[in-house]
């Protein structure tokens, strides 16, 4: 078994500098609110969801999605169910959530997760295991790598990673652990790692100001090195939440592979789409390229460049020698305003959700 992480003294006082801050939170409605959700996930994933694999179909898959945090940007959930069938089938669905929910190595069974099941991403997977092992796994995702970041909690496990390791999530699962342990000692009541992850949740809130004697919270940096696999599934998020169909890894023409694309129907041009390439490195004319081909493919209206304010700008100029056509239907968008377009969805989301428009049948 891995060894016990401890956290520093500079660390420890960090954690309790947002403890009084904390406490105010839980004596709202909307911790109560939460802590109601909270349960009926715990009960859906431990108790619901074990008696629907052996039959497990596409409604059920549905049932899962929309109990969870993660896909709450994700408006919906019919189709990403719906494609998450599609792209792995109900036998393999069955057999890995069947692993993940039953192994006595929930860290493996992570790890084996991810490797074979398309659709569902670190955020999702950490947190079934969260639920479904609320003492020993916490949830891995961008809310948690920012509060570790202002906390100045940056080791043992690298706050930039979208994707964990196996033995990574282990040293996140330990250091949850510590964390855990100074808020007891600090008299917080009822700690597992599921209130670890309300307590970072709520460090990392957007908000209004934080409070004397508390640290300001970052703006969105300037982002120079970026995940480029969690920018994908951020904009995929995004085209699915405005009501576009949207597909990864995608052959959109010849010699023309692209990180994501969104289509739409519209009555008198038929299905259109638009093609989003992100570049985290390597040749800027490769890039450019990859999208003038696909720019060549019938219906594609607008192909997007994705990336930091440094690399768009080489690429503005890059571009400039290029056909004024395909010039006119390139669009550049910064990482950065990624990033918050999907918090402002999320936030979005989160607050229909609280109302209870759409009736629980899940629960």
């Amino acid at each position: 078994m891995d060894k016990p992480i401890t956290l520093s003294a500079a660390q420890k006082a960090a954690v309790r500098r947002y403890v009084e801050r904390f406490r105010r939170y839980m004596d709202t409605p909307e911790f109560q609110q939460d802590q109601e959700q909270r349960l009926k996930r715990v009960t859906f994933f431990q108790q619901k969801l074990p008696g629907l694999l052996e039959d497990l179909s596409e409604t059920d898959v549905e049932a899962l999605l929309s109990q969870l945090w993660a896909t709450a940007a994700w408006g919906n959930k019919t189709y990403l169910a719906q494609k998450i069938v599609n792209d792995n089938g109900l036998q393999a669905l069955r057999h890995q959530f069947k692993q993940l929910l039953t192994s006595d190595d929930p860290e493996e069974a992570y790890g084996q997760f991810l490797e074979r099941i398309k659709g569902l991403g670190p955020a999702s997977t950490t947190e079934i295991l969260a639920y479904v092992h609320p003492d020993r796994c916490g949830i891995w995702n961008r809310r948690a790598r920012d509060a570790l970041r202002i906390l100045g909690i940056t080791d043992p496990v690298n706050t930039g990673k979208y994707h964990l390791s196996v033995q990574e999530y282990r040293k996140f699962n330990r250091l949850l652990q510590a964390i855990a342990e100074e808020l007891r000692s600090a008299g917080i009541p009822d700690v597992d790692l599921l209130m670890v992850d309300f307590f970072l949740y709520e460090i990392a809130r957007p908000g209004p100001g934080v409070g004397v004697g508390l640290p300001e919270k970052p703006t969105t940096p300037k982002i120079a090195s970026f995940d480029h696999d969690e920018v994908r599934d951020l904009i995929a998020q995004i085209g699915t939440s405005l009501g576009f169909d949207t597909d990864m890894e995608v052959k959109i023409a010849h010699g023309a592979k692209v990180d994501v694309v969104w289509r739409a129907r519209i009555a008198n041009l038929g299905i259109v789409k638009y093609v989003f390439e992100v570049h985290r490195s390597g040749s800027i004319d490769s890039l450019l390229l990859n999208l003038q081909k696909a720019r060549s493919a019938h219906s594609v209206q607008k192909v997007i460049a994705v990336s930091d304010e440094d690399q768009l700008e080489q690429i503005r100029r890059e571009c400039e020698g290029l056909p004024e056509e395909f010039r006119r239907a390139l669009r550049f968008w910064p990482v950065s305003d990624v990033v918050q377009t999907a918090d402002l969805l999320q936030r979005v989301m989160e607050s229909i959700g609280r109302l209870g428009l759409i009736e629980d049948t899940a629960a």
